[in-house]
């Protein structure tokens, strides 16, 4: 579009706001194959540089010229009134108006809209029948030169800006503005750039296209050394052409003459004139930007100033944005460090795990892990700390070694928690964490489960029906030190997957956490026998960019398919349960393994297995104050049992030959000396609240099987 047409154009749009006493005249052009619409020229009172919308989508409801556009017919209305009000999230005109936008048509053509405003002090108003007739005709009038500005708009970038006039005297097209909306569009920009990236596509679309430049490049300065951090219109060589010298002052080079005499090497290719710049932010030169152009061009006073301070600001936000992107990539580094960097192998359960950050994050707080417990059981853990920050991050790392040392000690999973949730209430942090803990008995096929205000896991049973693990979920870590967590133990199937997972799974601004659930209890039973890697990624879709959204939270999630014990590994289990102080019972202990043994043809070291037992129960019932738990299990080569209760003090075994005294109180210690001699091992660790007492009798079995 030449400058006649442009003059041109704006004059019949300055002619139309006169005429009709409008506070602002828009020209909007099709573009992107009529998808959308681009303001070409604007002629208004200053608050036209605020309030006119550069593009608009031709679907969007909410604005008149798009309805006009897709209808072929004239919009004209008043907010309030026939108009929705405007939007909390998006007001562009926090004001009464009334606006008429009309169609344009060229060889039975739309090419685009003539949108009219009427503002305080000219409006509101109501418009009578001529003066909507007057919109159609200077519609007509500037058709023709609104189809040049289309076809110009087609071959441009999109991404060209308006040209603003203010409203001349009659004998003046008026004052051209429009570098005072660039400016004000780059500031804006600039400030929501996050990533020197953001910045450099900024500065392609804010300064790069408004002054019709054909190539850019912006290098930055690293310990000294010139780096080139962005560039489009050069070619790839000029990354490697050596350092670009920082100017002392700003250079405008305006036609080959000035480029000779400037000496720019591989940045005056294929340039006829240039802008060389120096990013200068606090005080001191940072690096260096340049803009260049095929066609010999003059650089106004007015062009000058306007470079010259979007550069100050491009420095400003480029230092900035450099320094945001050191600090994520430590505490990005910090996290991937924390996170486990594999998953243990183990042939009877398969797990897969996937963490995704918050977008716009980075860094977060959720995290998971599976541990190899010490009596070589799995444990599974989930966890999520408050917030996306790098003191998130920090406390993540905190709390996954502390549930791993605890978890390496012996401890069950809800005295896990426990201990846990003292240690954070002691580091004084403001931040709460969830967590989940699972520990597996690959021999027994069981999973001991207990959550600190987490979601709780999801088992999808082999016949795919989806049950939620429900123990009492307690509140979250960090809230009140004195806490006591509990657990639950449930039976699994071999073919059982496990599903941990944090909230940002299933939680989203446009996902609620029923449907979600609801969503991910679906995915799990229609699952049938994908591979745990693609249901994982599948199960990342019910938030985010697969369900049309942008996810808002971190995401954590760790599945994990129970298969059975391996052959050979162990051959049965049995258990049973003593009411506490039920000595009673003791009898009902060595009946229960007496029979069992015979089934099993361990018949010869029955006695010993009785023996052993019923003094650990014993000991137990009188100390503990707590029911008894006996497990029995059968390996190849061993005869094991457990005795578990809700006494977390170690077992002591005490000399036969003691004084009066303390012989009162080492009654206990007697049985454990027995067992000591008698068992080929024995030993004891926290489980739970409490503690587990084992030991192990070796001999060939008689008759395996029974």
């Amino acid at each position: 579009m030449s400058d006649n047409d442009h003059s041109r154009l704006a004059a019949a749009l300055r002619h139309a706001v006169q005429e009709l006493r409008a506070s602002t005249g828009i020209a909007y052009v099709s573009v992107d194959e009529g998808r959308s619409l681009a303001a070409v020229t604007v002629v208004g009172t200053p608050v036209s540089l605020y309030t006119a919308l550069e593009g608009i989508g031709v679907d969007n409801e909410r604005y008149t010229p798009a309805v006009a556009y897709r209808t072929g017919e004239q919009i004209v209305g008043s907010c309030p009134g026939t108009l929705p009000a405007p939007s909390t999230a998006d007001v562009t005109m926090p004001f009464p108006y009334t606006v008429a936008s009309t169609p344009v048509t060229a060889a039975g053509h739309g090419v685009g809209v003539l949108t009219l405003l009427w503002v305080p002090p000219l409006g509101p108003r109501q418009l009578l029948p001529e003066e909507k007739k007057r919109c159609t005709r200077w519609a007509d009038a500037m058709a023709h030169d609104l189809d040049i500005a289309r076809q110009r708009h087609a071959r441009a970038r999109p991404a060209s800006v308006p040209f603003f006039l203010l409203p001349g005297a009659e004998d003046t097209l008026g004052s051209n503005v429009s570098f005072l909306y660039d400016f004000q569009k780059v500031a804006s920009a600039l400030t929501q750039a996050v990533r020197p990236q953001d910045v450099i596509e900024t500065v392609v679309q804010r300064i790069m296209a408004p002054f019709d430049a054909q190539s850019m490049l912006v290098s930055v300065l690293d310990d000294g050394r010139s780096r080139v951090l962005g560039y489009t219109g050069y070619p790839p060589e000029v990354t490697r052409s050596g350092p670009v010298s920082a100017p002392g002052e700003p250079l405008f080079l305006e036609n080959d003459t000035d480029l000779a005499a400037a000496h720019l090497g591989p940045l005056a290719e294929g340039v006829r004139a240039c802008a060389l710049l120096p990013l200068v932010s606090e005080g001191r030169v940072t690096g260096t930007f340049v803009l260049g152009f095929d066609h010999p061009r003059r650089f106004s006073a007015e062009d000058r100033a306007v470079l010259v301070s979007m550069t100050g600001l491009l420095a400003q936000s480029l230092d900035r944005a450099r320094h945001f992107e050191t600090e994520h990539a430590v505490v990005r580094r910090l996290q991937q460090g924390l996170l486990p960097h594999m998953l243990p192998h183990l042939e009877e359960l398969d797990t897969a795990a996937r963490y995704v950050p918050a977008p716009g994050a980075d860094v977060g707080g959720d995290w998971y892990d599976v541990l190899i417990l010490p009596d070589g059981n799995v444990g599974l853990v989930i966890g999520d700390v408050e917030g996306h920050s790098p003191t998130g991050a920090a406390i993540m790392g905190q709390i996954r070694s502390v549930v791993r040392a605890y978890a390496t000690e012996g401890h069950g999973p809800a005295d896990v928690l426990g201990r846990t949730n003292r240690l954070l209430a002691e580091l004084g942090t403001d931040l709460f964490v969830t967590c989940s803990c699972i520990w597996l008995d690959r021999a027994v096929g069981t999973a001991e489960i207990s959550c600190a205000g987490h979601p709780s896991p999801l088992l999808r049973l082999p016949d795919r029906s989806v049950e939620v693990a429900d123990p009492e979920a307690g509140i979250p870590l960090g809230v009140a030190p004195d806490t006591v967590y509990h657990s639950v133990e449930v039976t699994l199937p071999p073919g059982t997957v496990l599903a941990l997972y944090t909230d940002g799974l299933i939680h989203s601004r446009g996902t609620d956490l029923v449907s979600g659930t609801g969503t991910l209890c679906r995915l799990l039973a229609e699952a049938d026998e994908q591979r745990l890697e693609e249901l994982a990624t599948r199960l990342l879709g019910i938030t985010g960019e697969d369900a049309g959204e942008v996810r808002e939270d971190d995401v954590a999630l760790l599945l994990a398919r129970y298969d059975g014990a391996l052959p050979g590994a162990h051959r049965r289990v049995s258990r049973m349960s003593v009411q506490r102080h039920d000595l009673q019972a003791v009898r009902e202990v060595r009946h229960f393994l007496h029979e069992k043994l015979r089934v099993w043809g361990w018949r010869e070291v029955s006695y010993d297995v009785e023996l052993l037992a019923t003094e650990l129960v014993t000991n137990a019932l009188v100390h503990a104050d707590s029911d008894v738990d006996v497990r029995l299990r059968e390996y190849p080569d061993r005869i094991r049992v457990e005795v578990r209760d809700c006494d977390p003090r170690p077992p002591m075994p005490a000399p036969i030959t003691v004084t009066e005294e303390v012989d009162a109180d080492a009654e206990h210690g007697r049985g454990l000396v027995i067992v000591e001699a008698v068992a080929s091992a024995w030993g004891n660790s926290p489980s739970g609240r409490g503690k587990s007492v084992w030991f192990e009798v070796t001999a060939a079995a008689a008759d395996p099987g029974g």
